[in-house]
């Protein structure tokens, strides 16, 4: 009966190709905007977590968030150095983290800051940066551009190629983090020492980012929530400073995320709705068009029982092969959108896969084979014969 399902199927592969692609492309939709709004959903939540108050020039919250976060949007200018000094000595604090960025390494962002940036990072070889033009890069860095532990490089100025080389002042690889698969993977670390040092040494001491004893945000870590709504308080009333919570803002963020995934989602049941009604008709029209083959398999002998078995079988087998496809799609998809989003701040893990996911490749491949059922019964029932 399989082989024979096979068989009728190659007969109709017209149809049957154009019943494969109506549930593809409605079911890899489905299963694309679930797993990029998790995954969204889950890098911001994990990144906002660590530190409680970012603090920087005075601008946009989102953009300052952006940047010091994943590592996007242009940094809002620079603030005193002194601010770092000032929340080192504060006994409200347990870690304060200085960052600026203004310079890149081909299409690589470089950031200056501190070790404590990457505490929670592990390294994949070599060690982290203690020493000026020493670097730290992320996993997709060193994989992109072949650099290794030793490897020099001759960093520019501005976040795009095209700056003005720093030729007199290469930064060494002095280690490579593990994969990540976070926007930590696109970056290349090194001290804040090394970034005013290389403008000082190029004759750019007027730098609109990196001018010595300037940086573009602090982030830190307070010992409570007294102690954070202390230093907000503090820091707020300070002119020129603008002090966030990064997970408020991001949350924010999140919100206008998950009202674009509910109209995906809604976009994506309205597309499974006409899919069934697409797959309904080209059900009755097939069984239609089967008539003749229907009463020459009655006339020697086949029972109601077996032919129903047959087109169940091979809208299963339609099934399957749609949702396998619809998954592939969904993965192909990640993987050619990673590019792009990775230039955004965020890493799309082709590998991740969420229980919902199955869930939705479940319904659709019940969709795909209920209407045959729900067609083959009637037929069974006018038939008034079941006997194989």
């Amino acid at each position: 009966m399989f082989k024979f399902a096979l068989k009728n199927m190659a007969i109709k592969r017209a149809k049957i190709i154009l019943i494969v692609i109506s549930i593809v492309i409605s079911a890899s939709v489905a299963i694309l905007a679930y797993n990029v709004s998790e995954q969204v959903d889950d890098g911001v939540k994990s990144t906002a977590a660590y530190y409680d108050m970012i603090i920087g020039p005075s601008g946009s919250s989102t953009q300052l968030a952006m940047n010091t976060m994943f590592f996007t949007e242009a940094p809002l200018g620079t603030i005193s150095y002194e601010y770092v000094e000032a929340l080192e000595k504060d006994m409200r604090v347990n870690l304060v983290v200085p960052f600026t960025m203004g310079d890149s390494y081909n299409a690589a962002k470089i950031v200056g800051t501190t070790p404590d940036f990457l505490t929670d990072k592990e390294l994949d070889e070599g060690e982290m940066f203690d020493a000026t033009y020493e670097a730290v890069l992320g996993a997709a860095v060193a994989e992109r551009y072949g650099l290794s532990v030793g490897s020099k490089m001759v960093t520019s100025h501005g976040l795009s190629e095209g700056g003005h080389a720093h030729e007199a002042t290469p930064l060494t690889v002095v280690g490579i983090l593990d994969k990540t698969k976070t926007a930590y993977d696109n970056v290349i670390f090194t001290d804040v020492e090394t970034v005013w040092a290389t403008h000082d040494h190029s004759g750019e001491g007027e730098h609109e980012h990196e001018e010595h004893g300037e940086i573009c945000a602090i982030l830190v870590k307070s010992k409570s929530f007294n102690s954070y709504s202390q230093l907000k308080s503090e820091y707020s009333e300070k002119s020129g400073l603008l002090v966030i919570n990064p997970s408020e803002v991001l949350r924010e963020v999140l919100e206008n995320v998950d009202m674009s995934s509910q109209i995906v989602y809604i976009l994506c049941i309205i597309i499974l709705i006409m899919n069934i009604f697409i797959i309904s008709v080209i059900t009755l029209l097939n069984m239609y068009d089967s008539k003749k083959e229907i009463a020459l398999m009655r006339l020697i002998g086949i029972g109601m029982n077996k032919i129903n078995l047959l087109y169940i079988i091979q809208n299963g087998i339609i099934g399957l092969i749609s949702t396998l496809l619809a998954f592939g799609a969904s993965r192909l998809c990640l993987s050619l959108m990673g590019g792009y989003v990775a230039s955004m701040g965020i890493v799309l893990d082709t590998a991740r896969i969420y229980s919902m996911e199955l869930v939705i490749m479940a319904v659709v491949f019940v969709i795909s084979v209920l209407p045959t059922v729900i067609c083959t019964l009637n037929m069974s029932r006018k038939d008034g014969i079941g006997e194989s």
